[in-house]
């Protein structure tokens, strides 16, 4: 076999130039590379999707905008097939929560729901929302959404929540003095259609300081 000069200047071209370079060269470039390959690897995983999913939520008492230290959580499971051969109800925590199956009154109609209710502080935001987002993937495997509902005795700047959010607006109304924004957030929260957008996630206001506000996921199924 025939090696040619200009094969081993290719293959050792590289490795011979490092041989020759200063030690004190070496070690810096050496310190450069990592240097380098750290930020990279701290930056990726300061800015993945994985730790933003993780660490964010859009529940309302952590936004920063609200005085209030409690509010209101219902969770509704709703099934247009009718009731699942799963039993959610038994899955589903108890203490501090009331719980309530509902039937279509009327009878050609198969829809089920079951609606759940309890107060949540601050604190508790994160673990609630993790938990909701496991019951989404549940319950839509057995065909149905589960909706969120967080009410506030308080009234918000719902635009300021919106764009703190990344929210993109596709619906919104204003009508004695109650504002509401219905839109996209990319995220993997249910999704609805409403009307010819689609839809994950609600907030309606009203008034400021004194008022109400509430937040929906996806949307509003309960009378404000």
């Amino acid at each position: 076999m025939k090696i040619r000069c200009e094969d081993i200047v290719k293959r050792t071209g590289p490795l011979m130039y490092f041989r020759n370079t200063p030690l004190s060269a070496q070690l810096l470039i050496v310190l450069l590379g990592v240097a380098v390959f750290s930020h990279a690897f701290l930056w990726n995983q300061a800015f993945s999707p994985a730790v933003k999913a993780q660490d964010k939520h859009p529940l309302l008492l952590s936004t920063g905008l609200l005085e209030a230290q409690e509010a209101e959580l219902r969770i509704i499971l709703w099934f247009a097939k009718g009731k699942p051969q799963e039993n959610f109800l038994n899955k589903l925590p108890q203490e501090g929560w009331v719980w309530q199956e509902s039937h279509p009154a009327n009878s050609m109609s198969a829809g089920y729901s079951l609606a759940g209710y309890t107060r949540i502080s601050q604190k508790s935001e994160q673990a609630v929302f993790s938990w909701y987002q496991g019951l989404v993937q549940d319950v839509g495997q057995a065909g149905g959404i589960a909706y969120l509902d967080e009410r506030v005795p308080e009234g918000m700047d719902i635009a300021h929540y919106a764009l703190q959010q990344n929210i993109l607006p596709r619906q919104f109304s204003l009508s004695e003095s109650v504002s509401s924004v219905a839109g996209w957030q990319e995220s993997l929260l249910p999704r609805v259609v409403a009307g010819n957008d689609k839809v994950n996630i609600q907030v309606i206001s009203q008034g400021y300081g004194q008022g109400r506000t509430a937040l929906a996921i996806p949307v509003l199924l309960e009378e404000f």
